[in-house]
């Protein structure tokens, strides 16, 4: 059960705190700059003004200011926000009791019968 479900939550954990998703997050907005300037240029040309830096694009400023915040922050407080969201996002909740009321199941006969019964003669004794 661990490493079908523990191992992968802990690869995802360690992948989180290393700062993983801003390369994916990264990797995701070049792909689509080099997308949208192919579409004016050839590839070659495309890859050049994507990873030349002259003209980032939104999302690249986004990920950049990201990346500065989460620096500015001390390690404690990135814990508790990430942990705040996390919590946030998973707040679970007992459906209420319901209304039935609750009975133990009926003693069968038998049960009672076998328990009539006296003890075995003589009484055994432990040696």
């Amino acid at each position: 059960m661990l490493r079908r479900l523990g191992y992968p939550l802990i690869f995802l954990a360690m992948f989180s705190i290393a700062g993983g998703h801003w390369a994916v997050l990264q990797s995701v907005a070049w792909a689509g700059m080099v997308v949208e300037y192919s579409k004016a240029s050839t590839v070659g040309a495309a890859l050049v003004k994507t990873f030349s830096g002259e003209a980032p694009c939104d999302m690249c400023r986004t990920i950049e200011t990201g990346k500065q915040q989460e620096r500015q922050l001390p390690a404690t407080v990135k814990a508790d926000q990430k942990m705040d969201k996390f919590l946030a996002r998973s707040a679970w909740t007992l459906p209420p009791p319901s209304e039935k009321t609750f009975s133990y199941p009926p003693i069968p006969d038998e049960a009672a019968s076998d328990r009539r019964a006296s003890p075995p003669a003589p009484v055994p004794r432990t040696a």
